[in-house]
Order: C-alpha cells, then sequence, then structure tokens
C-alpha cells in the first residue's frame, strides 16, 4: 500500500468551485440570489467564500450555499460539501461533506465525484471501500477530469477495486498525462521506467517525467534527476540532475534532500559547499523515516571532518532557517 501512495493523489477537496471572475461587481447578483436564483446564490457563495471584492465570510458563504442546495443545483450542493470538508466556518464533518458530494455527484456533477471516489479511496469520512472509489473515478473520468483519469489508472495498475489490467492502466495514465496532468504524465513515465504494460523505454518515461517536472511534480524531478545521474533516456548531466534535485528538495522530498546534500559534500553538478551539503543532509535527516535518517546522519556527520566548527554551527543554523521558511530562504 505504501508503494500506491506514492503515486496517489494528495488532497480530496483543495478548491471551492471557481466561477467566472468579477461575480462581485455584479450589481444584480444579490437581487438575483434574493429573488431565488440558485445559479445566483451559488455564485454569492463562493464570492463569500473566497473573499472576491467583498471580505471573506464563511456564515454568509454557508448561507448562500445552503439556499442553493434547497433547489437541488449540485454546484452548490457541491460547494457546500467542500465547507464541511474544509471546516470552513463550520467544523469539520467529512460524512457531511460525503452526503453533499453524493447528492451533487447524482446529478454528474463532475468534480464531487472524483471527491467521492477519493474519500472512498482513502477512508475519509467512509469506510474504505475501492470498488466504489473505481465507480465515481470512471464517472468523474469519462467527463474529463484529468486527476479522476490518473487516479483509474493507478486502480487498474494495482488492481484495487477492480481487476488487475496494465492495458486499461495505461490507457487512463495516457489520457491524464496527454491533458497535462502532472501526476499522470510521472504514473505514466512509470510505467515505462518499470515495463508495466509496455516494454521498457526511458527515453520515452524522461520525455513525460520532464513534462511533469516543469510542473512541479516532486516525484518527477527527483525521478528524472536519477536518470540524468545514470544516463537512463538522456545523455548523463550532472548539473541538470542537481538542479532538479534542488527543486524537488525545497518541495520536501527527504531523499532528494540527501542526494542534493551528497553532491554539494563532493562538487558533482554543483559548486563545492560542505556547508550546503551539512545543510540539506541535516535537512534530510529531521524530514525522513528512520532508515534513511541513519544514512543522512552518517553522511553529516562524515562531513564535519572537514568543517570547521563555525562552518558546522553555520549549516545547522541554515537547515533551521529553511525548514522554518518553509523551504524559501535555503541559501548562506
Amino acid at each position: 500500500m505504501n508503494i500506491r501512495k506514492a503515486v496517489k493523489i494528495a488532497t480530496v477537496v483543495g478548491l471551492l468551485c471557481q466561477l467566472p471572475p468579477l461575480a462581485a461587481q455584479d450589481a444584480g447578483l444579490m437581487e438575483r440570489a434574493r429573488s431565488g436564483d440558485p445559479v445566483a446564490q451559488t455564485e454569492l457563495g463562493y464570492v463569500y467564500a473566497v473573499g472576491d471584492g467583498v471580505e471573506q465570510n464563511f456564515p454568509e458563504a454557508l448561507k448562500w450555499f445552503l439556499a442553493g442546495t434547497r433547489q437541488g443545483y449540485a454546484d452548490a450542493q457541491y460547494n457546500y460539501g467542500n465547507m464541511f470538508a474544509n471546516g470552513f466556518g463550520v467544523p469539520q464533518d467529512l460524512s457531511e461533506a460525503l452526503n453533499w458530494y453524493r447528492l451533487a455527484a447524482a446529478q454528474n456533477h463532475m468534480r464531487a465525484q472524483y471527491n467521492l471516489g477519493f474519500m472512498y479511496d482513502n477512508a475519509q469520512g467512509v469506510e474504505q471501500d475501492y470498488a466504489e472509489a473505481a465507480k465515481w473515478y470512471r464517472a468523474a473520468a469519462e467527463q474529463g477530469h484529468s486527476a479522476a483519469q490518473n487516479a483509474l489508472g493507478v486502480m487498474y495498475k494495482y488492481g484495487y477495486g477492480v481487476s488487475q489490467d496494465y492495458a486499461e492502466a495505461l490507457k487512463w495514465l495516457k489520457i491524464s498525462a496527454e491533458s497535462g496532468y502532472p501526476t499522470g504524465q510521472f504514473n505514466l513515465g512509470a510505467m515505462y521506467v518499470n515495463a508495466t504494460g509496455v516494454d521498457q523505454d526511458y527515453a520515452e518515461a524522461a520525455r513525460w517525467y520532464e513534462q511533469a517536472a516543469s510542473r512541479g511534480n516532486l516525484s518527477a524531478q527527483f525521478s528524472l534527476a536519477d536518470m540524468y545521474i545514470a544516463g537512463h533516456g538522456v545523455e548523463r548531466n550532472y548539473p541538470r540532475a542537481g538542479e532538479l534535485y534542488l527543486a524537488a528538495a525545497r518541495q520536501g522530498h527527504s531523499e532528494a534532500q540527501y542526494n542534493i546534500g551528497e553532491m554539494y559534500a563532493a562538487g558533482y553538478g554543483v559548486e563545492q559547499s560542505y556547508v550546503l551539503g551539512y545543510m540539506w543532509a541535516e535537512i534530510s535527516s529531521r524530514t525522513s523515516d528512520v532508515f534513511h535518517r541513519s544514512r543522512a546522519n552518517r553522511n553529516r556527520d562524515a562531513m564535519t571532518q572537514q568543517m570547521s566548527q563555525e562552518q558546522v554551527a553555520e549549516a545547522k543554523a541554515l537547515a533551521s532557517r529553511c525548514l522554518d521558511s518553509g523551504y524559501r530562504d535555503c541559501k548562506p
């Protein structure tokens, strides 16, 4: 299950359903909402939920979303569910969110279908049920939801809720990848690396990893860096590997943090710096599991033989500053 989690999508309900911009500047919006127009009620709820031209006001957003739900409007049901899923203006209640997603999904609301699939997949507000997850992922995927297409591909790859079928996995991952979804691009690349349902093709894998990495996918950044180190599917290029490890490290990828630390210590592809090498090894130690932490500690401690006490103190301070800043301030 841990392997699967590494290639899964990250969250169930990040954002409210986006609506046309400048809704707050529409002088007639309030009037239409008060007159009972469910579309206007939902738009007004969104305006208050995100603070679009007005002060953010979750209770007011809830009021207008609820008004829309009373008329059976799917977008209102979906957004009202999101408020409960995220705890916006109400205590977080995943079971309540699930109920509203079900209502919207029954009306073919694509995002609600995806969220339902995710919740069944990950036991959020409901008992885990892979078959039910696959059902809702498929419903959303067939409407063009790229994250659902990726998720359905992963279900087929591992045989969760469906019969394992690499051809179907490849089909859905390719559709997701071609839509520009970075997780789908990474997962498709992994199929080519591991010869899962296709002949092994490092060049094709690198092509998809490159696209995902350029969109900020940290797993793709890390895996593509490995390919540049090994020369698999691409020409060996240590500077490019260093750039990619660093990009993933700044997103919290502990193995990338370890690797870029080694590169700084040795001067491979980057300007040699024991201070930065120690810093990244220390960060990797703090963010890793037990096995990888001990490895990072050994690497970090070995560097101290080449460093002054002042440099070690500087590196420790840098590591703390880097972590405290959310990886925004990691330079000496």
